[in-house]
């Protein structure tokens, strides 16, 4: 079967490019940025047509302003200096009164300065839409200021005339230069008709000049080389002008000016113009000034009222221009600002749908993933049956894809309820099924426990009692793994009391079931103390799974100390290991399976014992926690709640009776008679073990005088009527051989009364054998040393 080919990760790749801080982490914001960009991207084309059109508006009211404001300055000056270079030249010619000179200088030098206000105040819109106008204002008023000098210098007859008339020129020359810049910021037909008022200017600038030239000969009699050839080339730009610009013209216009040449003004002024240029220069007889100066005058008036009919044109078209395009920017933005505004409408009613979809599929899985599921899990954990169907709510499922998403969640819903329910029907089967074989078991080990107590009181030999002690305390302990079957498939195990039970007598017993026992260590306890009845059997076997956790988990030569004292919520005991310890990450998780006592993960069965502890303390409201040890093992630390504590009147009597025992279950043994047990003595030759200690009791040897069996070790069954009188009382040697009462020196008339009384019990006799046994391996073993 050949691999299949990798997938592609091309489609991550879109979300690769943006940084992770940008990218849109909620639906949310991912519907938003999908939406938002068709809708930016409208709206910054709406906003760039609306700047370019409102630009295009602002452009020709500025330039309809400009021209406003400096068209009619210009002309203005242009029409001053050509009267004041023809005085000025006529001056020249012919010195006399310099009064019409003053007047006429006075009047040019006013509209310059008039021209100056106006370009000074129309400064910001000249540097928006012409800023090379700048320079062209800098070079006119440089010449304008050259003028003033040049004035002088013709009052003062020490300048020439070709000097002082192009000097005059070049100032007008500047002034037309102005006149094309403005023209040049119109836009459509008020540019054209800008340029050709220009042109027609241009043309009477030309005539302006044959007649500075022609008066200043007139004036002087004669025409000089230079008048002469200053004539012959503004006549020569006239026509070339003219030419030009005719093509250009309207038909009103051309019509105009072709009426204007048929005029005899016109006639006389071309006459004297071929004349003067074909003429000696030396005879102007045939010319008379006067008509040329009425000629002139004729034409140049006609030739003003062409140019200002052509500028009105072009400011009318300019006008018309402005209000078009203000009328086509204000459309612009209005439709687009619609256009924008119902695809942002048009978005944001399709993103919320989606979102509410979308948010409400989330919520709806969150809520049965965080709520309904648990709470229906916890149901079946539970042992409670539960329809899958109705168990939980379905999510009502919309259109589409969103649709599709919540019927596949309601799929999954129903898929994992009817394996939790299987699950849970299976698990209460198979508990159902421990429970019934660590019932079966139990009952095997009580009828066990009853028989070796049967063989312990009838055994004479000592070494076949060290024997059964062995055997009774190893069928204890399989008693309490029975238990721990039955705790962990979530019943109740068979042992109870109905009166409390002292502490110590809890914790003796407990540790009894040790294996280890003798490596037990147990400090004082208060006597006044008790537990509950109903909580003796499961501190008991909480106690016994510490204990044995302890010594499992520490050097076999290593003592584990149980120590307690009495807090202000209940009692503490800590059990107190010297081994290797755990590890922090270890010892945090056994901390969470002790605290959590509805999870039982069957995999790990290494940790049982701390489910089982788990359970004990979670029914009775006990905490538990482990630590380290200061001793580098680890510390088991338990709070006994006060609601399971009493302080009872303690006494000999009181004492049996908190023993009774409730009826175990159906399961356990019956009633047995109790069979007199044998009792040894060591001989004078041995010593006797020390059984208790100042601070610290072996967890095996117990006080002398009466004493109850521990709960733990109960081994058989009483009716509720029967009464309770204890283990049957034994009398030192009194079922000895006689050799052995031959042997025995000490008696009962020696210095006081045996360790332990006239009445031992099984568990009292097993824990002295015990000790014993150790007694004799240290023995021999120094022996061999």
């Amino acid at each position: 079967m050949s691999a299949q080919p990798a997938r592609s990760t091309k489609r991550h790749l879109p979300s690769a490019l943006l940084p992770k801080a940008l990218r849109p982490k909620t639906v949310r914001a991912k519907t938003v940025a999908l939406l938002a960009v068709p809708v930016v991207s409208l709206m910054a084309l709406w906003s760039l047509t609306t700047v370019t059109v409102v630009q295009d508006a602002w452009s020709l009211h500025q330039a309809e302003q400009l021209d406003r404001a400096l068209s009619a300055p210009l002309h203005q000056v242009v029409r001053d200096l050509q009267d004041e270079r023809a005085a000025a030249a006529r001056h020249l010619s012919t010195p006399g009164s310099t009064g019409e000179l003053e007047a006429l200088h006075q009047r040019s030098t006013a509209a310059a300065e008039e021209l100056r206000t106006q370009v000074q105040r129309s400064s910001a819109t000249i540097a928006n839409l012409a800023p090379q106008m700048r320079d062209r204002v800098a070079a006119f008023n440089t010449d304008l200021d050259a003028l003033a000098d040049r004035h002088q210098s013709v009052l003062a007859a020490n300048t020439d005339w070709d000097g002082t008339y192009r000097a005059y020129t070049a100032a007008i020359d500047g002034a037309f230069s102005l006149q094309e810049q403005i023209a040049t910021a119109q836009q459509g037909q008020a540019a054209e008709d800008a340029r050709l008022a220009l042109g027609i200017g241009r043309v009477e600038e030309m005539l302006e000049r044959q007649n500075t030239a022609a008066t200043s000969a007139f004036a002087g009699a004669r025409m000089s080389g230079e008048q002469h050839e200053a004539f012959a080339e503004a006549l020569g730009g006239q026509r070339v002008l003219t030419a030009d610009l005719m093509p250009d013209l309207a038909a009103g216009d051309r019509d105009a000016y072709r009426q204007l040449t048929e005029t005899d003004a016109y006639r006389d002024l071309a006459d004297m113009q071929s004349r003067l240029l074909n003429t000696d220069p030396a005879a102007l007889g045939t010319v008379p000034p006067k008509l040329w100066d009425e000629s002139v005058a004729q034409v140049s008036q006609a030739m003003d009222a062409g140019r200002d009919r052509v500028a009105q044109a072009g400011a009318a078209a300019a006008a018309a221009a402005g209000a078009a395009v203000l009328d086509r920017a204000i459309w612009t933005v209005a439709l687009g600002l619609a256009a924008v505004l119902l695809a942002l409408a048009i978005s944001v009613r399709i993103g919320r749908g989606m979102v509410i979809e979308l948010v409400g599929l989330r919520n709806s899985a969150m809520e049965l993933a965080d709520e309904q599921l648990p709470a229906a899990m916890r149901r079946l954990r539970a042992g409670e049956h539960i329809d899958v169907s109705t168990a939980v709510p379905v999510i009502t499922p919309g259109e589409g894809e969103v649709g599709q998403v919540g019927r596949a969640l309601n799929a999954v819903q129903h898929s994992a309820l009817q394996a939790a329910a299987e699950r849970a029907e299976l698990l209460t089967g198979v508990s159902g099924v421990f429970v019934n074989l660590a019932r079966r078991n139990q009952s095997l080990v009580h009828r066990q426990l009853g028989l070796l107590d049967s063989m312990e009181r009838r055994t004479e030999d000592e070494t076949d009692l060290e024997d059964l002690f062995r055997i009774d305390h190893l069928a204890t302990r399989m008693r309490r793994h029975a238990e721990s079957l039955i705790i962990m498939s979530g019943a109740t195990p068979g042992r109870a009391w109905r009166t409390p039970v002292a502490l110590m007598d809890v914790i003796r017993s407990a540790v009894s079931e040790v294996e280890d026992y003798t490596r037990v260590k147990i400090r004082r306890l208060p006597d006044e103390l008790s537990v509950l009845g109903s909580a003796v059997s499961d501190v008991t076997h909480l106690f016994s799974e510490l204990v044995e956790n302890a010594t499992n988990f520490s050097p076999p030569d290593a003592t584990v100390l149980v120590h307690g004292e009495a807090v202000g919520s209940g009692f503490v005991i800590e059990i107190e290991d010297r081994g290797l310890g755990m590890a922090p990450e270890r010892m945090a998780e056994a901390n969470q399976r002790v605290r959590e006592a509805h999870r039982l993960e069957l995999f790990d069965s290494g940790q049982l014992g701390l489910f089982v502890v788990s359970r004990l303390a979670h029914r009775q409201g006990i905490q538990v926690s482990l630590r380290r040890s200061p001793y580098g093992g680890t510390t088991a630390v338990v709070l006994i709640p006060s609601s399971i504590l009493v302080n009872p009147v303690r006494d000999a009597e009181s004492t049996m009776d908190s023993l009774e025992p409730v009826a175990p279950p159906a399961e356990a043994f019956p009633e047995r008679e109790p069979v007199p047990a044998v009792a040894t003595r060591l001989p004078d030759d041995h010593p006797e073990p020390a059984w208790t200690a100042p601070e610290v009791v072996d967890a095996a040897p117990v006080e002398p005088g009466p004493v109850a069996e521990p709960p733990a070790h109960f081994e058989g069954r009483l009716d509720d009527d029967e009464e309770f009188a204890g283990l049957p009382r034994r009398k030192r040697q009194e079922n000895l051989a006689p050799g052995l009462k031959a042997r025995d020196t000490r008696g009962t008339t020696q210095d006081g009364p045996a360790p332990f009384g006239d009445r031992v019990s099984p568990e009292t006799a097993r824990s002295m054998m015990s000790a014993l046994q150790e007694g004799f391996a240290r023995g021999r073993g120094d022996r061999d040393d």
